[in-house]
């Protein structure tokens, strides 16, 4: 374990040392008179020690204390640098391994220098995912005695802070913090059924996600993150009785959602299959597409088949149009509908192919704009029902 401590200028007074009561009840340390918190981390830990300092401190902490020079290091501080004691804390943490712990005094030290570290310190936790604890000796009488507290539980919040905010605004969540009276789970399997298509496990991570909000907004222990928690619900509320929407309806609703996350390629996918499927379920609804077919036969053929005959194009190793052998004056008594399709469903081949297939020469100048467009248009196509009225 290491411990990491500020160091300032406590432990005597007119050339005199002094002595304060330290109240250690939560560290489960020997409670009692210290000249100050860095000697009293020395008196109860034997760990390797990480003292940062400024000259001056360093030089009025070494005079006063006794320490092991084997297991204590002393870092030189600027005095007024936020960025040098953000990059020394954190070089430090970084030292150790995962599985070791490292506990971060910041009673002392002048100014902002307590914060940066408590920032450079939180920024390591979040990122490595490192076992940190953060301990603070609050004053309890005025100059005579102290009481130690951790502040881990704000730390906590610090991250889950980001963590939702980065979830609102990406659709993803990565759980890297346990947080008592929370089901960070939760999100992280709502991520993971979303990102993976899996709509089984979308409707019932989505459920289980808005039951966790709900009680995360009645808990008083989360009373100021209730704002990120509501902008939570209003990110995910579009999958509210999801199951119950056409499957078109479903990706046209993805693909809105993932535009507005700056997903385009995956929002592409989703209406290209929207397109493709509203086709498809519209022929089976008018009994173009028999039950059988429906019901044996694979989608992404049907899908293929159906859309060929709307646009009239033809793959290499295509079959005999069923649908126009079939129904031999299906295209000429729909061609209006048709063909407005086929339009919109041209422009979404092209820019869908362009994204899929990486060409580093070619530069895509409004793809958010072309993208918009095909949405707006689509979604509208779809929304109309524009083959409500399909004759045979």
């Amino acid at each position: 374990m290491m411990i990491i401590s500020i160091l300032g200028m406590a432990g005597a007074f007119n050339g005199v040392t002094t002595t304060a009561y330290y109240d250690c009840d939560v560290l489960k340390k020997q409670s009692g008179k210290y000249h100050n918190a860095t000697d009293l981390l020395l008196k109860n830990y034997n760990d390797d020690f990480c003292f940062l300092g400024t000259k001056e401190a360093i030089a009025f902490q070494k005079d006063l204390l006794d320490y092991d020079e084997n297991r204590v290091e002393f870092i030189e501080i600027e005095d007024n640098s936020l960025d040098d004691i953000f990059e020394k804390v954190y070089a430090q943490i970084s030292k150790i391994k995962d599985t070791e712990k490292v506990i971060l005094d910041i009673t002392h030290g002048f100014r902002h220098q307590p914060i940066s570290a408590i920032f450079s310190a939180t920024m390591h936790k979040f990122l490595n995912n490192s076992q940190l604890d953060i301990i603070f000796a609050k004053q309890v009488v005025m100059h005579k005695s102290y009481e130690y507290i951790y502040l881990n539980e704000y730390i906590d919040m610090t991250q889950l802070s980001l963590l939702l905010t980065g979830f609102i605004r990406t659709l993803n969540f990565i759980n890297t913090v346990e947080i008592d009276n929370l089901n960070t789970l939760a999100f992280e399997n709502f991520s993971k059924a979303l990102f993976s298509n899996d709509f089984k496990k979308l409707e019932a991570s989505y459920k289980n996600l808005e039951i966790t909000l709900l009680q995360a907004k009645k808990n008083k222990k989360f009373d100021h993150l209730r704002e990120l928690f509501e902008q939570v619900e209003d990110t995910i509320i579009e999958f509210k009785d999801f199951d119950k929407k056409e499957i078109y309806e479903r990706y046209m609703i993805l693909a809105n959602l993932m535009f507005e996350k700056n997903y385009y390629l995956i929002s592409l996918t989703y209406l290209f299959e929207a397109i493709r499927l509203y086709a498809t379920t519209t022929f089976h609804k008018k009994n173009i597409i028999n039950n059988y077919a429906w019901e044996k036969f694979d989608m992404y053929g049907l899908n293929r088949d159906v859309m060929s005959t709307i646009t009239q194009k033809e793959f290499e190793d295509y079959r005999e149009n069923y649908y126009d052998k079939n129904f031999p004056s299906l295209y000429s008594k729909n061609a209006t509908e048709f063909e407005t399709i086929a339009d919109e469903y041209k422009k979404l081949k092209d820019l869908r192919n362009d994204l899929t297939h990486i060409n580093h020469k070619k530069s895509q100048p409004n793809i958010k704009g072309d993208l918009y467009e095909l949405l707006n248009n689509i979604g509208s196509l779809i929304e109309n029902d524009i083959l409500k009225d399909l004759k045979k």
